[in-house]
């Protein structure tokens, strides 16, 4: 009955198809009428967030225990968006109607950050439901990749000519771009940048479930195909976001594994290398000589991101604590970023960038913790993957301006909310081992009295003859 219970309540369907949405759904096609902000996600994230707080007063249902974390550090970002929306109402601020209403789409938007966290860190309560929707955010993830190495090889824009119904691409979609020789494709997200920076998110998880020895039954392509896609597409987007977010990744997880797995995966990756340098010649170099360039400040992309310290400067100094409004630091009014913590000084100031920096190391914090609870390798290894996710989000955010980008955000803050289911449920499981250890202990103690019992009582007897 309890068992039939849990199913009922289970949230796993609501999530499956906020992913299913976020992952399949081309990246920044919104509602018309609700602007960038108005992506099918984000839409049925809001009204999630509404049923699952109406049931949450009707005390239909209860966040799990542990899991606050997440949802404490959100209170707080959510506080420093609000407070540097309060600044569009000062005299001197002289807000225009476009930033007026982007700052109302960036409420908007939060709020829906904000349901999803909610109901991934309280409604997943055991580790069966965390690993099937994770299992179904790489199945679904592998879509997203796939995509991207038919664009690379068969250097077509595959959404092109793709029309939704009801739905138009918003300010953040671009056409099919190149670099040098190289076509980069962004598959469904809304430009290369975004691709590199979502399959950075997701090969943690892929790796694991392909190295998961409960899963070792399952076939070599359900296990393999998923990696190869997430994998092989990210230094296809010839960018350096995928090589930063594949080093961080790599790094986080290759020193966790033991010796037998550590040493083979060194040398698959020297081989993938070898083999992406046959398949497509002159990749790599030009991946490498991007860094070359960053570092002597010799292109355009590098140059311009330059250029953007000094051009925001001004609006630093006006507003330096709160900034000037979320949402409001408008490419089409202002100048683009590249950058979110540079944009987050711009926008909700010093006190909201340290809010987002709390919404990353409560990411981190929940997988380390969960991690050190359980004495499980899988559960261990699991923990681990939300920590190499949540360092690849807080990295790459310095590379592009990452919470603009609709399939990022979305897929980061489901993430956010399920490193606090998964240390929540990382914590029980840890009680119902010491409880079972002291009743185990009880127990032992019990029989062993028992066993004296009578011993004592015979030599009672013994002694009165």
């Amino acid at each position: 009955m309890a068992t039939a219970r849990t199913r009922a309540h289970s949230l796993v369907p609501v999530l499956t198809a906020y992913l299913v949405l976020v992952e399949f759904v081309p990246s920044g096609w919104v509602l018309p009428s609700f602007g960038d902000v108005g992506t099918p996600a984000n839409i049925f994230a809001l009204l999630a967030l509404i049923w699952y707080a109406a049931s949450w007063l009707a005390g239909r249902v209860r966040p799990a225990p542990g899991t606050g974390a997440v949802r404490v550090a959100m209170w707080v970002f959510g506080a420093a968006i609000l407070l540097a929306y309060l600044a569009l109402a000062e005299p001197d601020r002289q807000a225009v109607a476009l930033e007026t209403q982007a700052a109302d789409r960036g409420l908007i938007g939060f709020a829906a950050w904000f349901g999803v966290v909610a109901i991934a860190s309280s409604g997943i309560r055991d580790y069966a439901e965390l690993q099937l929707l994770l299992r179904r955010m790489v199945v679904y993830g592998s879509f997203v990749g796939g995509l991207g190495i038919i664009e690379f090889f068969g250097s077509v824009d595959l959404l092109a000519k793709v029309h939704i119904p009801g739905l138009r691409p918003s300010s953040l979609t671009s056409q099919l771009m190149v670099r040098g020789a190289y076509v980069r494709p962004s598959s469904n997200t809304s430009q290369p940048l975004e691709l590199a920076a979502v399959l950075a998110l997701l090969l943690p998880f892929a790796l694991q479930q392909a190295l998961d020895p409960e899963r070792a039954g399952s076939s070599w392509s359900r296990r393999w195909v998923p990696v190869f896609c997430i994998g092989g597409a990210l230094p296809l987007t010839v960018s350096r976001t995928s090589i930063i977010g594949l080093a961080v990744v790599l790094v986080l997880l290759i020193p966790t594994w033991p010796a037998q797995r550590r040493w083979p995966a060194l040398g698959v990756i020297a081989l993938g290398v070898g083999a992406l340098k046959l398949a497509v010649p002159g990749l790599v170099s030009t991946t490498l000589g991007l860094f070359a360039s960053f570092l002597g400040n010799s292109d355009d992309s590098t140059q311009a991101r330059t250029a953007d310290y000094a051009g925001v400067a001004q609006y630093i100094e006006q507003r330096p604590w709160f900034g000037r409004g979320y949402g409001t630091f408008i490419p089409s009014l202002y100048r683009y970023t590249d950058n979110m913590y540079l944009l987050g000084i711009v926008e909700i100031g010093i006190v909201g960038v340290l809010a987002l920096l709390g919404l990353y190391l409560t990411g981190w914090r929940c997988a380390r913790l969960g991690r050190r609870l359980t004495p499980d390798p899988v559960r261990r290894e699991l923990g681990q993957c939300f920590a190499a996710a949540t360092a690849a989000a807080t990295i790459l955010s310095a590379t592009f301006d990452s919470l603009g980008f609709p399939m990022f955000a979305g897929l980061f803050f489901l993430l956010l909310g399920l490193s606090g289911a998964y240390l929540g449920i990382m914590r029980r499981e840890a009680a119902e081992r010491r409880a079972g250890t002291f009743a185990g202990q009880t127990a032992a103690a019990e029989a062993e009295s028992a066993l004296r019992e009578p011993v004592a009582a015979g030599r009672g007897v013994g002694d009165g003859t």
